[in-house]
């Protein structure tokens, strides 16, 4: 190989990691979303990745509605019983069917808990279906 060649492509190695580094400009669809989601961990139900239709719930709220955490709380279970793993796992499993089905009765593509998603305009609102889920969990 030529000695220019040693020469080249060092040069254009290094335009390629600026043009890499160097910051974009903003496009349409950088903006077209109306919400964000500012903590991933406190998404309960959909993909964080641009809701379009979000809501959320106080997760405590529903969480002490729970006949079976109710149970736990009230018996004092502690995690060496297995009684409290057994509660625990119906517990869990009927705080996501009431996710699930209030997404799909109501349309929703993510439920979070209360301050995990943020809406980009000052036009859009995100629900806020606490008491919806509470009814949803209380039913036996």
């Amino acid at each position: 190989m030529s000695p220019s060649y040693y020469r080249t492509v060092p040069v254009l190695l290094a335009v390629w990691v600026v043009a890499l580094a160097a910051p974009r400009e903003a496009t349409a669809a950088d903006s077209k979303h109306d919400f964000e989601v500012v903590s991933f961990s406190d998404v309960y139900y959909g993909s964080a990745r641009h809701p379009k239709k979000p809501a959320v719930c106080a997760v405590d709220d529903v969480w002490a509605e729970i006949p079976e955490y109710k149970k736990i709380i009230d018996e004092e279970l502690d995690e060496s019983d297995p009684r409290y793993h057994l509660l625990l796992k119906r517990a869990t499993k009927r705080f996501h069917a009431a996710l699930k089905k209030l997404a799909k009765r109501d349309g929703y593509d993510l439920i979070g808990n209360v301050g995990s998603v943020k809406a980009l305009g000052k036009k859009k609102k995100i629900a806020t279906v606490t008491q919806d889920l509470v009814d949803l969990v209380s039913r036996d």
